[in-house]
């Protein structure tokens, strides 16, 4: 089965992946520490692939896809356990950038240039870094294909690629970045047009929205929401605001404990949802 924060629609490919025995990590790396562990090589098929690799000119005891906080957090600890020498990092992209912070960043609590950093000072020392975007998967020859058809083979695979990011799926959303008055957090283009929009904010909606798909934090929408009222609270410009959580799930939140609490504060703050 896979971890809870992969079922649901995010999970299809995933599980595909899984029922070939390639772990999938990212975020949800907790969930499979226990491959850390002394004894990792008797763990079923179905959690660790360990078949013949395929030719390749490159091989490693551990590839990591993706060098974003997860995969660099995860190669650093499995540099501790296998050494750096046999262990490797797939990322095409010259800067690494803390994502997480781009909430703070959008509601003016945090520079955007604080988020980012080049990738080549976050790398583990001595693990090799591969400036490259990961093309196929060959998971029955422990092998994955990169750029220029170069073929990487490894005993362990961990997928921390995250979530492409796909405003063109709603309908209007790719143009009506063009207007002032709408950001998104998710994406390093367009989070300090949050922080902007709640600056010239004087009156009307402020509307908060939460989609139907995949998304990199579930929590985001609702922390940038806080964080905007709080500001309106301090500028004087509350009263004059109607906050409104669009949100396509049929609760607040997953959880019922923390849902309840949720509500509470959106009743007191006088928020819709």
């Amino acid at each position: 089965a896979l971890p809870m924060c992969y079922r649901g629609a995010a999970g299809t490919y995933l599980a595909k992946m899984a029922s070939l025995g390639v772990m999938p990590f990212a975020t949800c790396a907790h969930q499979y520490a226990h491959l850390l562990k002394t004894g990792a090589q008797n763990v079923g098929y179905r959690q660790l692939h360990q078949s013949s690799r395929c030719a390749a000119k490159e091989y490693y005891e551990v590839v990591v896809l993706g060098g974003g906080a997860a995969g660099i957090t995860m190669s650093s600890r499995m540099k501790r356990k296998v050494g750096a020498g046999n262990v490797a990092v797939i990322e095409p992209s010259e800067m690494h950038y803390y994502q997480p912070i781009w909430t703070l960043v959008g509601a003016g609590a945090k520079r955007l240039a604080t988020s980012g950093r080049p990738t080549a000072s976050v790398m583990p020392s001595g693990v090799k870094w591969i400036k490259s975007k990961v093309q196929g998967f060959d998971p029955d020859h422990n092998c994955i294909r990169i750029d220029d058809d170069k073929e990487i083979s490894y005993k362990y695979l961990i997928i921390a690629l995250g979530i492409k990011l796909q405003y063109d799926k709603v309908k209007g959303l790719p143009e009506g970045f063009a207007y002032p008055k709408i950001g998104s957090n998710y994406s390093l283009q367009t989070v300090e047009k949050t922080w902007k929009a709640l600056q010239d904010f004087k009156k009307g909606n402020a509307i908060f929205t939460f989609p139907n798909t995949p998304v990199k934090c579930a929590g985001a929408p609702q922390k940038i929401m806080y964080l905007s009222e709080e500001y309106l609270r301090k500028t004087g410009k509350r009263s004059d605001a109607n906050i409104i959580f669009n949100t396509s799930l049929g609760v607040i939140f997953g959880v019922k404990k923390y849902a309840d609490a949720l509500l509470k504060i959106i009743k007191e703050r006088d928020r819709k949802s």
